[in-house]
């Protein structure tokens, strides 16, 4: 009777032990599957956010594109005609007056052909991006600024890319010269093991620590979402020289 009471009262605590590890498993499983779903959305979630801020990147510049083209045929066209018109009136009237509103009306053409090219890169679709760099840094350089591209290997971007990293490349330039009083001004762009790195650096103030932490300001914002875009991680830091410098690694393209 007494080996009887025993054996039931192991049979009973497996059973317990069983069922106990029963809900365990169930309730592990539970939570996995909770996890698995929390990622997948947060997953969806971040596909989604990379998306939009494709489009609106893109849509950003199909605007640039529309009034780059605007202001090159429309408004470039009627001040040429507006000074053919004052050079004609100025041959056949003698009125030596004219002389500077031509001028001003040649600084103003000028103006608006460089906004132009600037908001719609016609260099960048004629001749490629290495070409279009080149013009960006040509166009900086001066007795106080030297540039330099001291390595260039085709990252072989689509046009879309192409287009991202020359914007990257602008903004970069820009913080070099407004605020970080650099006079020389170097970039690399090579492949490695299936991806492409760029590196720019230059001599001036370097990054304040705090834009360093947050990697927000002086345009890095706009870097880091346009970088975004294109599959590449961005690292700012300041070198130990002096100066800042900016990392770029981009991933193969996943078709």
């Amino acid at each position: 009777m007494e080996g009887k009471v025993i054996l039931l009262v192991i049979i009973g605590t497996i059973g317990v032990m069983l069922m106990a590890f029963s809900v365990v498993f169930f309730v592990l499983l539970y939570r996995r599957k909770m996890l698995e779903n929390q990622l997948e959305m947060q997953e969806v979630k971040t596909r989604h956010q990379e998306e939009m801020l494709s489009s609106t990147l893109k849509s950003q510049e199909a605007e640039r594109n529309r009034l780059g083209t605007e202001l090159h045929d429309s408004v470039g066209a009627m001040l040429s005609s507006i000074k053919l018109n004052l050079q004609v009136t100025k041959r056949k009237e003698g009125v030596q007056s004219l002389d500077q509103v031509l001028g001003h009306l040649d600084e103003t053409i000028s103006q608006v052909r460089n906004i132009s090219h600037q908001m719609m890169p016609i260099i960048l679709k004629k001749y490629g991006l290495k070409h279009a760099i080149e013009d960006l840094f040509e166009k900086v350089s001066s007795n106080e600024l030297s540039t330099f591209i001291t390595l260039w290997e085709d990252p072989g971007l689509s046009d879309e890319d192409s287009l991202m990293l020359y914007r990257i490349v602008q903004e970069l330039l820009n913080n070099s010269i407004k605020h970080a009083e650099a006079n020389k001004i170097e970039l690399s762009v090579y492949r490695e093991n299936s991806k492409t790195e760029i590196q720019y650096a230059d001599n001036g103030k370097g990054f304040p620590e705090d834009v360093l932490k947050s990697s927000e300001g002086m345009g890095l914002l706009n870097i880091k979402n346009r970088a975004q875009v294109i599959r590449a991680n961005v690292k700012f830091s300041n070198l130990e020289s002096g100066g800042a410098k900016v990392n770029l690694v981009i991933a193969p393209s996943i078709d």
